[in-house]
């Protein structure tokens, strides 16, 4: 019944973008990837990868003063946003879910997220305040 998925990435608020990635590459050895500016229900901002064997942490920035990640950095600082899962038929388990009144953050469904993914966010509160993201990458679409 329940969608198989795997841990796809680990997202994390960052007030300066490039100076996180500095530290990350340097004092890591990790590589940044898919660097990209995105705008997602209204808020723009600035996302970047860095892989860690199959699981990649996902760095967020944004110029704006309200919003997801303004208002996370206003009231918790910077640090760990959200755990992404990734899913093989994301409009099969978010229809599942959404028949069974799960509360999610944003309205009106599933939306385009970096790397051209699609994603959907749970309302923190269905996961002990945790923001829980679920996304299908595009080439694992089952009308391809």
């Amino acid at each position: 019944m329940i969608e198989k998925m795997k841990l796809e990435h680990i997202g994390i608020m960052v007030h300066d973008f490039k100076k996180s990635a500095k530290v990350y590459q340097e004092l890591l050895g990790l590589q940044l990837v898919d660097v990209e500016e995105v705008n997602v229900e209204g808020e723009q901002g600035t996302v970047g990868f860095l892989p860690v064997g199959d699981i990649k942490l996902e760095l967020i920035s944004s110029p704006q003063t309200s919003g997801m990640v303004a208002d996370f950095l206003r009231d918790k600082g910077e640090g760990i946003h959200h755990l992404a899962f990734e899913v093989d038929d994301i409009d099969t388990y978010y229809e599942k879910l959404k028949e069974n009144g799960v509360k999610f953050l944003w309205a009106g469904g599933i939306k385009t997220g970096s790397r051209n993914s699609r994603v959907f966010f749970f309302e923190p509160k269905e996961f002990n305040g945790i923001y829980i993201e679920i996304l299908q990458k595009e080439h694992s679409h089952h009308s391809e």
